[in-house]
């Protein structure tokens, strides 16, 4: 058997008339691992699209050839490729939200790709499928097994994708993007897992990633894409000693980095901005054909701090710890078990309906799926004007759509996308739809949830300035909830690190990740990934 995997020849793939990849030629043996790199639009994930014949209708292959071992994929039926893939070549696609079933259950999920593709049934499969969640690390994989995706956390969804990708034992594995919304120690397991499997099955492994120490972490060469084109391809080491082309230097110079930074420290108050006292938040645990509560998830348990205006603190912790649920707590977009959210001295709980409405003009949210955040049947404009108009804000119709347009320059988009849908933009742009959303009330603070985890680096360097520059400009304080610790280095004056729903430690940015006393803390920044070359 030959050892070569993957080959692609002179592939060009055009939607419309305007090519999108141009002439592309890769090649990746059997048990190694090629990543691609690259801004978002770089023609990343349409070259993994066009393996495994996954293309959007508007996509058309227009010149080359791709061969998978010794058989040619573009001459295959489409009954053909249903069973090269989940079979041959497994993926693991970039939104786990969009891409797993929300009417079936996770375990479901795992089960089709083991019946389909390994033929196993009943009591077997159950077993395989327990087997592949434990693998990925999803905790008591008997009970989750039978829940949906909406009650997993971002994390947790892409680990179950994982699960699905390598359920079939494919010769192949895809991954677009697969850490980008786990933490650092899940990122470091799920690596290990993939290099582990990879190494068992002699598995070749196509891997993309905007992140280069990831990219360290896993690759035996690669491939950096830029407009469509492959600008660079070397060994990892090679690479990693001195990029040849200038944009490689680029992807270089934009990357976070964990170091200390010098931080304007915000004018203290005697009355902070917000107060948070021992917040609880649990979820009940229901059970039996009568679905009686008999546990509860606590999934915040006693959490207090501070923020002052003008003040950034960074929130960091596992996926599953509680950041995001204690996010959307302190704005009351869940209800809370105990304790007191107090904001400019006064109890969030206490205030009725009609005064917390008005009260969240200056309280708002960044989420951390900016597709999901936005309707997809509502211009720009109207997305941006259904806070004002909630709120009362903005005056006549021609003042409100002034004011979007000034949103639109002030986030680095331009006036005229205000007449555009959300899914004509891409990642990084969407995200700046999101933070011209949450301006467009005049937000005293911002919980800005996983902001950057979907962004290029480049885009995410953008991203951070702009917030910088909106919180020196605006005084907005930010709560800032990442697992990027490059991120919180370069954005943060505070830092809290949130374990099984409690804070373990917090205090000023460079004492925590520099100085760190709490064990959780240390493993945390010892998972980060790094670049030893």
């Amino acid at each position: 058997m030959s050892d070569r995997l993957l080959q692609i020849d002179q592939l060009s793939v055009h939607i419309g008339d305007q090519p999108v990849i141009e002439n592309l030629s890769l090649k990746l043996k059997r048990g190694e691992t090629l990543v691609l790199a690259g801004e978002s639009g770089s023609g990343k994930s349409l070259t993994a699209l066009s393996i495994a014949r996954l293309l959007p209708a508007a996509a058309q292959v227009r010149a080359g050839q791709i061969t998978l071992g010794d058989t040619a994929l573009f001459p295959l039926t489409e009954r053909e490729m249903t069973k090269v893939r989940g079979a041959r070549i497994g993926y693991i696609f970039q939104e786990p939200q969009l891409a797993l079933n929300p009417v079936m259950t996770v375990g479901d999920q795992i089960g089709e790709v083991l019946a389909c593709h390994l033929k196993l049934r009943g009591k077997a499969r159950q077993q395989r499928v327990i087997g592949a969640l434990a693998a990925v690390g999803i905790p008591d994989p008997e009970r989750r097994a039978g829940e949906y995706p909406h009650q997993f956390s971002g994390g947790m969804k892409q680990r179950v994708m994982i699960a699905i990708a390598l359920a079939g034992e494919p010769e192949l594995l895809i991954a677009d993007e697969p850490t980008t919304a786990l933490d650092v120690t899940v990122q470091a397991q799920v690596l290990a897992l993939l290099k582990a499997e990879q190494q068992r099955r002699g598995m070749g492994m196509l891997f993309i990633t905007h992140d280069l120490g990831v990219a360290w972490q896993v690759a035996d060469h690669l491939a950096v894409m830029q407009a469509g084109r492959v600008v660079e391809n070397a060994p990892r080491d090679r690479f990693y000693a001195a990029p040849e082309h200038p944009y490689s230097r680029t992807l270089f110079a934009a990357l976070p980095k964990l170091e200390p930074q010098a931080h304007t420290a915000p004018v203290v108050h005697d009355q902070p901005l917000l107060e948070v006292r021992n917040l609880a938040i649990h979820f009940p645990i229901r059970r039996g054909l009568l679905k009686r509560t008999v546990a509860s998830v606590k999934a915040v348990n006693g959490v207090s701090f501070t923020l002052q205006a003008g003040e950034t603190l960074a929130v960091v912790g596992e996926s599953g710890s509680g950041k995001t649920t204690m996010g959307r707590g302190i704005l009351r977009l869940l209800d809370l078990t105990d304790g007191q959210v107090l904001h400019r001295g006064d109890d969030l709980r206490q205030l009725s309906s009609e005064a917390l409405r008005i009260r969240r003009r200056e309280l708002q949210m960044i989420f951390q799926d900016p597709f999901a955040a936005m309707n997809p049947r509502m211009l720009v404009n109207e997305i941006l004007q259904e806070g004002m108009l909630a709120q009362g804000i903005g005056g006549s119709a021609a003042q409100r759509d002034a004011r979007v347009r000034e949103l639109l320059v002030q986030v680095g988009l331009k006036a005229e996308h205000a007449l555009r849908y959300p899914h004509e933009f891409s990642g990084g742009q969407r995200q700046r739809l999101c933070i011209a959303r949450a301006l467009a009330v005049e937000p005293r603070m911002v919980v800005c949830d996983e902001p950057t985890s979907a962004l290029d680096v480049s885009v995410q360097a953008q991203i951070l300035e702009l917030l910088e520059e909106l919180q020196q400009r605006l005084g907005i304080a930010y709560l800032f909830i990442t697992h990027n610790l490059g991120v919180v280095a370069r954005i943060a004056h505070r830092v809290a690190v949130m374990h099984q729903g409690v804070i373990v430690e917090q205090g000023p940015v460079n004492d925590v990740l520099f100085a760190p006393r709490h064990p959780y803390t240390q493993a945390l920044l010892a998972a980060v990934p790094r670049i030893e070359a």
